[in-house]
C-alpha cells in the first residue's frame, strides 16, 4: 500500500469504482438506507441531538455546526419548512459536491429524507447548477429510484411520514452558491443575496423555516446515523471532527478527488 493511501477514510466515496455505483441497487448493496431505518425509530429531536454530538460542520466552506442549524428552527406552527440542498458548486478548482452526485448520488438522498424527518420538512429541494446536465440527469433518476422503491412519498417505509424531493436546475449564477441568493432564485426571482436578519432558519424559502445545506453535509448524514457520532468524532479533530472530500487540481502529480480525515 502506497503511503498516500494510508491516510485515506473511504466513506461516501467506498464504492465509487464499482460497477453502476450510481444506482439504488448498488447502494443497497454497501449498506444504503440503513441509516434510514435507525433514524425512524428514533425521535426526531434525538436525531438532531446525535448530528450535534457528532461535531458534523457545514461542508459548503463556512464550517457551521450542522446541528446547531437544524435547532435554530422555531417550533412547529402546522404550516411548512423546508430542506435546501445547496449544489451550486462554482469555486474555482472545487469539484467534490458534483462527482458525489454522478457516483453515488443515493447518499444525498438518503441524507435528504433523515434530514427532512429531523426537522420536520415534507418538501425537500436540491437545487443544482444548470449547467452540469448530466448530473441533473443523474440525480433524477436517483430520486426516481427512491420514489419507486418508497423512500420517497406519502408514508414512506409504513412510518406515516411523507416527503417529495424536487430537484431544479438554476441557470448558473455564480452568486447562487450564497444561500439566500439561491432562494431568491428558487422562488423565481433574480438570484441576489439578501438582508440578514431575517435568517432562512426563521424566514426562509417561501417566508417560511428553511434548513439549507451543502451537499456533502447532508450526505454524511446517513452513515452517522448509522454508525453513530463516536465513529464520526474518532475521525478529524477535536473542534473538526469527521472527515471531507477534497479536490486535488492543477500541476500535481496525482490530481483527483480524495476522502481523509479533517
Amino acid at each position: 500500500m502506497t503511503e498516500y493511501n494510508t491516510v485515506l477514510a473511504p466513506v461516501l466515496s467506498a464504492f465509487w469504482d464499482q460497477p453502476n455505483s450510481w444506482t439504488l441497487e448498488t447502494y443497497l448493496k454497501n449498506g444504503g438506507y440503513e441509516g434510514l431505518k435507525k433514524a425512524f425509530a428514533q425521535k426526531p429531536e434525538d436525531l438532531i441531538q446525535t448530528i450535534k454530538d457528532s461535531g458534523l460542520r457545514g461542508r459548503g466552506g463556512a464550517g457551521f455546526p450542522t446541528g446547531m442549524k437544524w435547532g435554530f428552527l422555531p417550533p412547529a406552527d402546522g404550516g411548512p419548512r423546508y430542506l435546501v440542498v445547496n449544489a451550486d458548486e462554482s469555486e474555482p478548482g472545487t469539484c467534490k459536491d458534483i462527482p458525489l452526485m454522478m457516483a453515488a448520488p443515493q447518499f444525498l438522498v438518503e441524507g435528504v429524507i433523515i434530514t427532512s424527518y429531523a426537522i420536520g420538512s415534507n418538501h425537500a429541494f436540491i437545487y443544482l447548477r444548470g449547467e452540469v446536465v448530466h448530473v441533473y440527469r443523474r440525480l433524477l433518476r436517483a430520486v426516481e429510484e427512491a420514489y419507486a422503491a418508497g423512500y420517497l412519498g406519502k408514508n414512506i417505509q409504513g412510518t406515516g411520514f411523507d416527503l417529495d424531493v424536487t430537484v431544479h436546475a438554476g441557470a448558473g449564477a455564480y452568486i447562487c452558491g450564497e444561500e439566500t441568493a439561491l432562494l431568491d432564485s428558487l422562488e423565481g426571482r433574480r438570484g441576489q443575496p439578501r438582508l440578514k436578519p431575517p435568517f432562512p432558519a426563521t424566514a426562509g424559502l417561501y417566508a417560511r423555516p428553511t434548513v439549507v445545506n451543502n451537499v456533502e453535509s447532508v450526505a454524511s448524514v446517513p452513515q452517522i446515523i448509522n454508525r453513530g457520532a463516536d465513529w464520526f468524532t474518532s475521525m478529524g479533530t477535536e473542534r473538526s471532527s469527521g472527515n471531507g472530500l477534497f479536490s486535488l487540481s492543477g500541476h500535481v502529480t496525482r490530481p483527483g478527488q480524495y476522502e481523509a480525515p479533517l
